[in-house]
């Protein structure tokens, strides 16, 4: 068949490759310049083992808990182990309590009790974990499929008609660009990339707070980002309402935020102020979910007679979203 897929994004480019690998004659459309331009290669791409992350989604810890491993299997390569790597609940307006965040860990993941948070530079938290954690290196990931994709990709390329008769179906992978179903919101976000050590990461949870995050341990970047101040809004309906807000934002409003993101992690890991540098800022958008448990899952839905739309979840996901596309093309 012949299949055109939207977005060179992580999603997009998996189920491309997988398509091809199954004999179809596929061509992915990117509206920009380059491969991973989007929340791809703008928002920490940490492979999570569930319930660290999302203590009160079940569904997203049985979700993370069964794609790792496969995906694991054929992207492995392309991630790196996190050295010390530390998630810690905060001690005010968290929502949930240190020992019950511990009880949904213990059957789960395997983690070391930090006896003192304060010996690794924490400071207002209640507690904290110790685990083991991987997370994608972004540069290796897009040379990989720059790779792979080679003369695949048509980059600048309008996506027009969705619902296209020129081919058999349209995978639009484009995290919702173009329809919102099942969309609560779009968020217009910054990520701030900091030079600096990249050993370590601090997570804060469970609730609207930050997260330093190792990105690319050759170059001595990790990632700030923040449940709170990541969002330039939360309110934006449309993808192209979220759009219209990145494109109006200001250096100035930029610096800013980054600023509130600096100093909303300095208030649990002070170290962040004196050892990291801020080396740039990335944008993106996001599609969230309509979910109050902080449900993260793909979802793949038809959206007319020769289309099919990706919502995507965490990024290990992108095999059960090849399964899922596959089972309904035919």
């Amino acid at each position: 068949m012949k299949i055109r897929v939207l977005g060179a994004g992580w999603f997009g480019c998996h189920v491309a490759s997988s398509l091809i690998a199954a004999g179809h004659d596929v061509e992915i459309h990117e509206s920009s310049g380059r491969i991973f331009n989007g929340a791809s290669g703008n928002i920490p791409a940490r492979l999570h083992l569930g319930a660290p992350h999302y203590p009160r989604s079940s569904a997203t810890q049985r979700a993370c808990q069964e794609h790792q491993a496969e995906f694991l299997k054929e992207y492995g390569h392309l991630t790196r182990s996190i050295p010390v790597n530390i998630y810690a609940v905060a001690r005010d307006h968290s929502l949930i309590d240190f020992g019950t965040y511990q009880r949904i860990l213990r059957d789960q993941v395997e983690f070391i009790t930090l006896y003192d948070p304060a010996e690794f530079g924490l400071t207002f938290v209640e507690g904290g974990v110790m685990l083991g954690e991987r997370h994608i290196v972004v540069d290796a990931a897009r040379a990989h499929f720059a790779k792979v994709l080679d003369g695949k990709i048509r980059f600048n390329t309008p996506i027009g008609e969705v619902d296209s008769k020129n081919y058999h179906f349209t995978i639009d992978c484009s995290f919702c660009a173009n329809d919102s179903a099942g969309v609560d919101r779009y968020e217009p976000c910054l990520v701030v990339l900091l030079k600096g050590p990249a050993d370590k990461s601090v997570t804060i949870v469970d609730g609207p707070f930050p997260s330093l995050y190792v990105w690319n341990e050759d170059l001595g970047l990790s990632s700030l980002s923040s449940a709170k101040w990541t969002p330039f809004s939360k309110d934006c309906k449309t993808w192209g309402e979220a759009k219209a807000l990145l494109d109006g934002l200001s250096a100035a409003d930029i610096e800013r935020q980054a600023q509130f993101m600096i100093s909303d992690m300095a208030g649990f890991y002070p170290a962040v102020r004196d050892l990291y540098q801020i080396a740039d800022y990335r944008l993106s958008m996001r599609a969230m979910p309509l979910s109050g448990s902080d449900s993260r899952l793909v979802d793949v839905v038809r959206v007319g007679e020769r289309a099919l739309r990706v919502r995507a979840g965490k990024i290990d996901a992108v095999i059960q979203a090849e399964r899922i596309i596959k089972g309904m093309i035919g």
